[in-house]
């Protein structure tokens, strides 16, 4: 697909495809008679955002007891022929053509379940099972397609035996997440436009979506980012913070008592809690929407401060500064 969707339009847009997504995956996936076994493990491959959609859904079915890791493609490339890190594999590849995913299908020695939005791409040739995301045409950085993969990859669980989410519930996600953020965010990006550098912390699934937001944030606006576990972030890597710099926390367990010390310290704290509730200082989605279906949230509120940055700055998004030739086929 060559030309992308305006980044403000594609974030808009996202309830209506996510809706689309669940349609599709619940076809695609009639015919699955076959549960994954408590004695088995399943492996996510994919690149970028692939990657950090990955990370979501990983976190969630370990918390299933689902024996399951989340694999870099790159990486996955570099192993001998017929390697198998898993018994169930699912490849991640919005656009079909980035050339990790591909390679990586010849070395892991299991027939793959393929999550694209393009079913004619290279990446689907081999696949056991094709779970299309929908056709879309989405913008430079990613938007749709994260949150659509987010909703095939709830589907495939589903359809293996394990609920992470209902997929046909995240628009509404998305939606609430819209119309309760959209207004916060222009106030929200001016004050982090200030700060050198933005921490994003979050446990279990909002691990994968500090990952997401991270990478949305670098891409989006150009600001400087790092994701964190939030546990792992008490271990030195908040010790940077202050005055100077910003942190979003996803969460209201431990993300509380980390906030409190940043706001001491002078640091920007935005801190987002996915149900209703009375956190302080923190943003509360008015549906609960917790766990893996909270992710859609937490990434649809990153997606309006990033665009509203963007602006901010007179970035175009999705015209990168250092495109890359080897990232997608032709």
């Amino acid at each position: 697909m060559s030309t992308k969707a305006d980044f403000r339009e594609a974030i808009a847009a996202q309830p209506v495809w996510l809706q689309k997504a669940a349609d599709l995956a619940g076809e695609a996936l009639t015919g699955v008679t076959q549960h994954w076994g408590a004695d088995e493990t399943v492996a996510v491959v994919g690149m970028g955002a692939s990657t950090n959609a990955g990370a979501v859904f990983v976190a969630s079915l370990r918390e299933r007891g689902v024996r399951a890791v989340n694999l870099d493609a790159s990486s996955v490339s570099r192993f001998p022929p017929g390697y198998q890190p898993a018994d169930h594999v699912i490849i991640i590849s919005e656009s079909g053509r980035s050339p990790e995913p591909i390679a990586a299908m010849a070395r892991l020695g299991v027939t793959p379940i393929v999550v694209t939005n393009d079913p004619a791409s290279p990446v689907t040739a081999g696949a056991g099972l094709v779970v299309p995301l929908g056709g879309f045409v989405d913008s430079g950085v990613y938007t749709i397609g994260y949150t659509t993969t987010l909703v095939a990859l709830a589907a495939v669980a589903s359809s293996f035996g394990v609920q992470v989410a209902d997929p046909g519930a995240l628009a509404v996600v998305a939606e609430t997440a819209l119309q309760d953020f959209a207004s916060a965010a222009p106030a929200l990006a001016e004050a982090l436009d200030e700060r050198w550098f933005l921490d994003i912390a979050g446990q279990g699934p909002s691990a994968g979506s500090a990952q997401a937001a991270a990478l949305l944030f670098r891409e989006a606006p150009g600001l400087a980012t790092s994701p964190f576990e939030t546990l792992q972030y008490l271990h030195g890597p908040m010790e940077s913070s202050g005055p100077h710099s910003a942190t979003m926390l996803f969460g209201d367990g431990r993300e509380n008592g980390v906030a409190a010390q940043l706001r001491d310290a002078g640091a920007l704290v935005i801190q987002l809690v996915t149900h209703p509730g009375g956190t302080p200082g923190a943003y509360h989605l008015s549906k609960a929407a917790d766990g893996y279906a909270g992710a859609v949230a937490e990434i649809v509120f990153a997606q309006l401060i990033a665009a509203e940055l963007a602006a901010r700055r007179g970035v175009k998004v999705g015209d990168f500064r250092f495109p890359q030739k080897d990232t997608k086929l032709p």
